[in-house]
């Protein structure tokens, strides 16, 4: 991680992060839309043996960067949440007779 001289340049990080970030995030929404098709209930929408597998995996890649897991195990719960009700308003749509 880059020091800042001062607060200007720290926010053009954080500007620069959430760019990378917001792209990651929408070809992340790419795949959740495409894992929608695959699922036959919308019970199966939400798996909460692969989200505490998510869970376990970023903490121990939070831990491997110097990171506080507490907190990107936070911030993934919630993005997982939002995921979900994304989910399944896309599964709906697919299945709206269900």
């Amino acid at each position: 991680m880059t020091e800042c001289r001062d607060l200007a340049e720290v926010r053009r990080n954080i500007d620069r992060l959430d760019e990378a970030i917001v792209g990651l995030l929408a070809e992340r929404a790419g795949f959740v839309s495409q894992a929608a098709r695959f699922k036959d209930e919308e019970q199966a929408v939400v798996v909460p043996e692969r989200i505490e597998a998510i869970i376990s995996r970023v903490r121990h890649l939070a831990t491997d960067r110097g990171c506080d897991a507490d907190l990107m195990e936070a911030l993934y719960r919630g993005m997982i949440d939002a995921f979900i009700a994304y989910e399944r308003g896309v599964w709906r749509a697919a299945h709206p007779k269900r």
